[in-house]
């Protein structure tokens, strides 16, 4: 289901709860109900399938009752996905209350306050939550107590009364003899299951089968769970904030805000910095968790941190999330926001005791074991595009370069340089090769990272010179195609990167707080992205009459590609193409048609295409399209021509691996 068609059901569903909350509850618990003994049922049938012919055979029956035999063993086969265990995650480390008696006396006020569930476990965690899992030891049939799931960057992170808040929120929704939270409950488990054992398709999948039906029957229970769990949602924030105490709802507020501030220090700044070290240490020696001990609370004093409580503010929730936007919460709480306050001690520090250090170790501990795989990867990549960065500098010092080969240069340079290095190659691509939107792109951006944030009109009047020339730029770029361009300019100008420089430049006008321009920058980027998808949906239409194009890569630009394919043993042989229409003026898709290789395990090829496309778009960000050959899309007769076509041209073959015979 796309985003609008699920905004337009939930909101439909929304009304109906807000008309009769009371009915709306009870329906959709009902169906819950319902569909609880439908997953039942199947393994009942077949275990009763089972015993039946086993029963009458001791008691001297005719054998001809194990007839029976085989369609039992097909139900419980066939319904083995529905109630087949599911462990709750064993990450992190499992709290002993008994040696943390703060802690277990907060969560025994909490327990006693909401009339809660117990709970199973408490696990503290490395990354920034605070979530109650459901355990489902049956499978989609529940039993099981929760577990409690704490973050150790968010106990570092907030004061005592903050976190207790936040807490408690979490724990309203396990208490006992309510509907919405019975729910929510069910709610979460199911979503849970189903990400993770719902096949994308199928296919020879027995088990597939009967969790693929039940789950077309449970949608409508999901959807009306969410509504009820995301309209419910303002009242667990008003218990949460009664509970905490007579400044409960500033305290809820300003916990809430924090948490999303320091969310962002972390996605942008933290963790960043320390998989940096991957470019010169072949194994993590970082210790995460004792370093966030300081700066966690350190990072509501960042620069930034103003722009990242507004655009925390702004973001707005997703169409499947169960709680409204952060602005909708906090304004339910409060009427105007209190500045950013950096605690004086940590609920870290408070809960946890002298065992904080002790903890954070473990943590880190089995952070770096469970990341070596991962750093020896990005340890080799960055070595890897070093190597391949050298070597065209060489060949840069001996001649231009061709323009594809500057582009890529001036990508890794970005990559691996600083941003004056990499401003310096853009501008030389700039230059030498008609000012490519990329390389225009690329110089803004480059720009931006070398000087500090923008900020607002009354802050700073006069913007920096560089500020003012990345806004320039990007404005430039967001405004190609305006209808005034030629046939041939529209050619050349690649509207490919139109895109991405309008939504930087939003980025920039908000934390400007320029609002007209802000305004006309977001009405530009919705026509072209309606552009943009209509370009593509053209070219992905392989229906008809078609026009295809060489590649036209230079062998030093695929090398991302190759070393990805290289990885992909289910590649036997690989061509190159570049597709084009008229009816999408500048645009191309670039095709990568696979032919398997004779191993014996093969990817399925409902999925491999797509994810092996969103890799190519990482490695060599151009807009690719995956034509696995062995996706029953293409075995049809009518596609024989288009295979052969293909096929034919060896000297778009990039690839060559144990193919599988013709």
């Amino acid at each position: 289901m796309d985003t609008s068609a699920l905004r337009r059901q939930l909101g439909l569903l929304e009304q109906a709860w807000r008309d009769h909350p009371a009915r709306f509850t009870r329906l959709s618990a009902l169906q819950a109900a319902a569909l609880l003994a439908l997953a039942g049922l199947p393994g009942l049938l077949g275990l009763l399938a089972l015993l039946l012919p086993l029963g009458l055979w001791l008691a001297g029956g005719s054998a001809w009752w194990w007839a029976l035999a085989p369609l039992g063993a097909a139900l419980l086969w066939a319904s083995a996905a529905l109630w087949r265990p599911e462990p709750p995650p064993q990450d992190g480390v499992v709290l002993t209350l008994a040696q943390l008696p703060r802690l277990d006396e907060l969560l025994q006020r909490l327990t006693e306050a909401a009339h809660a569930r117990p709970l199973g476990e408490v696990r503290l965690t490395p990354e920034q939550e605070l979530r109650v899992l459901p355990t489902s030891p049956l499978g989609l049939l529940g039993g099981g107590r929760p577990q409690l799931r704490i973050g150790l960057p968010l106990l570092m992170g907030l004061d005592g009364p903050q976190f207790a808040a936040l807490l408690a929120r979490e724990m309203h929704g396990l208490r006992r003899g309510s509907l919405a939270s019975w729910m929510a409950h069910w709610r979460q488990r199911w979503h849970g299951l189903l990400a993770e054992r719902l096949p994308p398709a199928p296919g020879p999948r027995a088990t597939g089968w009967g969790l693929l039906l039940w789950h077309r029957l449970a949608r409508v229970f999901l959807l009306r769970a969410l509504v009820s769990e995301r309209l419910n949602g303002p009242a667990a924030d008003a218990w949460a904030a009664r509970w905490t105490g007579a400044t409960g709802q500033r305290i809820l507020a300003d916990a809430l805000i924090a948490r999303a501030v320091q969310a962002r220090y972390l996605s942008q700044q933290f963790w960043p910095q320390v998989w940096a070290a991957a470019r010169s240490e072949r194994r993590p020696n970082a210790h995460p968790m004792r370093d966030l001990r300081v700066l966690m609370r350190q990072s509501l004093r960042h620069p930034e941190a103003p722009q990242w409580a507004q655009d925390a503010l702004r973001t707005p929730a997703a169409a499947d999330a169960p709680d409204f936007s952060l602005r909708v919460r906090v304004q339910a709480l409060v009427e105007k926001l209190s500045p950013l306050t950096v605690p004086a001690v940590s609920a870290g520090e408070i809960l946890l005791g002298q065992a904080l250090p002790r903890l954070a170790d473990a943590l880190d501990s089995a952070w770096q074991t469970q990341q070596a795989d991962t750093w020896l990867q990005r340890h080799q990549i960055w070595r890897q595009q070093a190597q391949w960065l050298d070597e065209l500098n060489a060949a840069d010092a001996d001649g231009p370069l061709e323009k594809s080969e500057a582009l890529f240069q001036g990508r890794l340079t970005q990559a691996l340089g600083t941003p004056a290095e990499a401003a310096a190659a853009w501008r030389r691509v700039i230059d030498r090769h008609a000012a490519p939107a990329e390389a225009r792109l690329g110089l803004a951006r480059a720009l931006l990272a070398g000087v500090p944030p923008v900020e607002p009109l009354t802050c700073q009047p006069e913007l920096l010179p560089e500020q003012a020339e990345a806004l320039r730029l990007l404005q430039t770029l967001a405004d190609e195609g305006r209808a005034s361009a030629t046939y041939a300019e529209t050619l050349a100008a690649d509207p490919r990167w139109r895109v991405p420089a309008a939504r930087l430049l939003i980025q920039q006008l908000s934390l400007r707080e320029d609002f007209a321009a802000l305004q006309a920058a977001r009405v530009r980027l919705r026509a072209l992205e309606d552009e943009a998808q209509a370009a593509l949906t053209v070219l992905h239409d392989c229906q008809g009459e078609q026009k295809f194009l060489p590649g036209g890569l230079p062998t030093r630009v695929l090398r991302p590609v190759l070393a990805l394919l290289q990885g992909e043993h289910a590649v036997g042989r690989a061509w190159h193409w570049r597709k084009t229409s008229t009816m999408a003026k500048g645009w191309a898709l670039h095709l990568l048609v696979i032919e398997r290789s004779r191993t014996l395990v093969q990817p399925d090829p409902q999925v491999w295409g797509p994810e092996l496309a969103r890799q190519l778009a990482e490695a060599l960000p151009l807009d690719w399209c995956v034509i696995d050959l062995a996706h029953p899309e293409w075995k049809p007769l009518d596609r024989a021509d288009l295979v052969q076509q293909f096929r034919a041209d060896d000297a778009q073959c990039i690839h060559t691996g144990l193919a599988r015979k013709a």
